[in-house]
């Protein structure tokens, strides 16, 4: 269990404001104020740089800020560790982003399944963002990611560099021959929606040659890959995404990679969990047998 003072201190910190702090944690606004005063005079430094609508954190305010915010994190998962332990359950509780989520891991988890039939499976497939926020809650062990995380928050390993690609309808014009980026500007950009690891290394990769989804001709935001696929194929627009995710369709011939001369895009599909997490040991035995699973 985390020191109340420190629940306190992670409170203000989200809610950037003493009243709704008091309000949210049913304390009086003074009781939030010695609550802090006493965490500056225990570790001797100055964790608030004014009040009010000047509120801001030091340097040791974010340096507290993130050490307590794993040490809360860790601490929500340490009983339904000993309750694992005590029951002698193994469980695989983690997140997946959606090409990770839908098509690389489920055979993954058929063999898992297969060889242990015991194991108590749960995968929770949501964006990068959210699955950051639950390793922080404690909801999941670790989280399966395709974009981009704060590395200095989490430990992280690789599974394996992917190859991006582009992917349009044979029947599209630009599926025939080669072109450039800029050549697509006027094609309708079909993507998913703001906070997809997907959708995050395309706009990295646009920001890279000085362009933005916003240059193409029209933008359709859809949450489900099948949608998005389908939309491609029925040759309404293009899209980005990820070989592995698409390698099917690409084989059957119901959609095409776009032969794109100036984009070479490649990222890493990564195994993140938090720092200090209090079984590591059982969550890094799951990285090496998802590892071993997908070379399999």
């Amino acid at each position: 269990m985390i020191d109340n003072r420190l629940q306190t201190f992670l409170t203000l910190c989200e809610t950037g404001n003493y009243t709704k702090t008091a309000e949210k944690l049913n304390l009086t606004q003074p009781a939030v104020t010695q609550h802090i005063q006493y965490l500056e005079n225990y570790y001797q430094v100055k964790l608030i740089a004014g009040k009010g609508k000047t509120f801001s954190l030091t340097e040791e305010g974010k340096a507290l800020f993130d050490y307590a915010r794993t040490l809360k994190a860790n601490s929500e998962r340490i009983l339904p560790l000993l309750h694992r332990i005590k029951n002698q359950v193994r469980q695989l509780n983690f997140g997946a982003t959606l090409t990770i989520g839908e098509y690389m891991i489920p055979p993954i988890l058929h063999q898992i399944f297969k060889e242990d039939e015991e194991t108590q499976i749960l995968m929770i497939v949501e964006n990068t963002n959210i699955l950051q926020k639950m390793l922080w809650e404690g909801k999941i062990d670790f989280a399966l990611l395709e974009g981009h995380f704060n590395q200095s928050q989490f430990r992280s390993k690789l599974i394996s560099d992917e190859i991006f690609v582009g992917v349009c309808s044979p029947q599209n014009d630009i599926a025939s021959e080669a072109v450039y980026l800029e050549e697509l500007l006027d094609q309708n950009l079909i993507l998913r929606e703001p906070g997809s690891g997907t959708r995050d290394v395309l706009e990295q990769a646009l920001y890279a040659k000085n362009l933005s989804i916003k240059d193409f001709k029209r933008k359709i935001e859809i949450g489900s890959m099948n949608a998005i696929k389908e939309l491609c194929h029925q040759n309404i627009g293009i899209t980005f995404m990820y070989r592995e995710a698409v390698k099917k369709e690409l084989s059957a011939g119901y959609l095409v990679e776009i032969p794109l001369k100036n984009f070479n895009v490649s990222h890493p599909f990564n195994f993140v969990y938090l720092k200090d997490c209090p079984d590591k040991a059982q969550i890094e035995y799951w990285y090496n047998r998802i590892i071993t699973l997908r070379n399999s």
